[in-house]
């Protein structure tokens, strides 16, 4: 998919090309390719359709192009393939608590920063780890 943003670098055009899997604990991504075909960004995630939850691993954007609303463009992409999804991120900066905040704002979505995450995220490494924390705790 190709979008075109007016006013970031006279109208330059991106390409967003989304990388799809079966699995769900595989991490996805959104990579931003300016002409040239050189990344200027990513957003790594993983989701579960049969959950429809979702965790964003990473959004990277390059210092050059910060603050033009890539990183917005590619999580509002993100949000449009998988829509009423529920949604965490991995451990976030304090620039990335800014940004999520603002995008939770923005799109009335909430992105808690290591949320649980359901069983077919975590993985088989993930499950059995739980399972045996589990055993462990008081019932």
């Amino acid at each position: 998919m190709t979008w075109v943003r007016s006013g970031a670098r006279g109208g330059t055009s991106f390409r967003l090309d989304r990388v799809s899997s079966q699995r769900p604990e595989r991490a996805l991504e959104i990579v931003l390719l300016a002409p040239g075909q050189h990344a200027v960004g990513r957003l790594r995630f993983q989701v579960c359709p049969d959950c429809r939850t979702g965790r964003i691993l990473d959004i990277w954007v390059s210092e050059d192009w910060q603050r033009q609303g890539l990183g917005r463009e590619a999580q509002r992409s993100l949000l449009a393939l998988h829509p009423a999804h529920r949604w965490t991120t991995t451990t976030q900066s304090r620039q990335g608590r800014s940004f999520f905040t603002a995008m939770a704002r923005e799109t009335q979505t909430g992105f808690p920063a290591a949320g649980p995450l359901c069983p077919h995220l975590r993985g088989r490494f993930g499950r059995l780890t739980h399972r045996v924390l589990a055993s462990f705790m008081p019932t």
